[in-house]
């Protein structure tokens, strides 16, 4: 069975720009990417200007003197997310 779970980065007021969608089947795991343009997910991130994922809560993180954990994926992020963390990573260090 495969799932796909898209995880999308933002500008730090929260607007979309791209999204890294992981594809995992079974002990497999794949991924792609789409930006975000007039509204519509494209698939490609040519051309696209890259952001930390979680952005705008690593900037209230800066702004609040917080520790910042930089990890290996998004899915890690959401994972110290649901602990309180603050954490991000970026698309395409794979």
């Amino acid at each position: 069975m495969e799932k796909k779970i898209p995880y999308i980065y933002t500008d730090e007021k929260g607007n979309p720009l791209y999204r890294q969608i992981r594809i995992q089947k079974g002990k497999e795991k794949s991924f792609y990417g789409e930006k975000f343009v007039n509204g519509q997910w494209i698939k490609g991130l040519k051309e696209t200007k890259k952001v930390l994922y979680n952005l705008p809560s690593v900037m209230q993180g800066i702004r609040s003197a917080k520790k910042i954990y930089f990890v290996e994926g998004e899915k890690d992020v959401e994972t110290l997310k649901e602990k309180g963390l603050v954490a991000t990573t970026i698309a395409g260090r794979r």
